[in-house]
């Protein structure tokens, strides 16, 4: 269970600070400080809901050919679907929700830099999204480098993860220049 738990952590937060990072680099450089606070906000809040049902619809899924196949291997009086579909439906619903929380998270993540600006009543700026980036790609890195216990392939993978997010953000900020370009 704890290797699940950390693939939804992992899962949640990559996914909430990539699409962060592509909603704030994509919209923060032309468009004013609420459209770019409320797109992350929004963003952030409907991929956690999207990853909550998903995780849970594929736990369920695959709870469902564990099912089929526990049928097969198992002497009819052991077979009880009803206990182990309850005892299953349980842990399936608390990988949704930590799915949820930690896709959340990865949108605070990229959030906190505006929100600190908008506390500081300060105009928002490039500066804005470019200390979102660098905090975002730096938890994107430590990310990254979890699944790793050699210094080296630590380094590497942290490398890998944030060279991937800053290829989201770059990619969303191109498509950003050109939206703004023909709208």
């Amino acid at each position: 269970m704890e290797r699940a738990k950390n693939r939804y952590i992992i899962l949640g937060l990559s996914d909430g600070l990539f699409l962060g990072l592509g909603i704030s680099l994509g919209i923060s450089v032309f468009h004013s400080y609420q459209l770019t606070f409320a797109s992350i906000l929004l963003v952030g809040v409907s991929g956690s809901l999207s990853n909550f049902f998903s995780a849970y619809n594929a736990e369920n899924f695959v709870l469902g050919q564990q099912m089929k196949e526990y049928r097969k291997i198992l002497f009819a009086k052991e077979y009880n679907p009803k206990k182990i579909t309850k005892l299953k439906r349980a842990k399936n619903l608390r990988y949704a929700e930590i799915g949820f929380l930690s896709t959340l998270l990865g949108s605070v993540i990229v959030l906190l830099p505006y929100l600190v600006y908008y506390a500081l009543k300060a105009t928002q700026n490039i500066i804005t999204s470019v200390i979102s980036l660098i905090l975002s790609l730096i938890v994107l890195a430590v990310i990254g480098s979890y699944s790793q216990e050699e210094k080296m392939q630590k380094i590497k993978e942290g490398l890998k993860t944030a060279g991937i997010g800053l290829l989201i953000a770059a990619i969303s900020a191109f498509l950003g220049i050109l939206i703004n370009l023909f709208i």
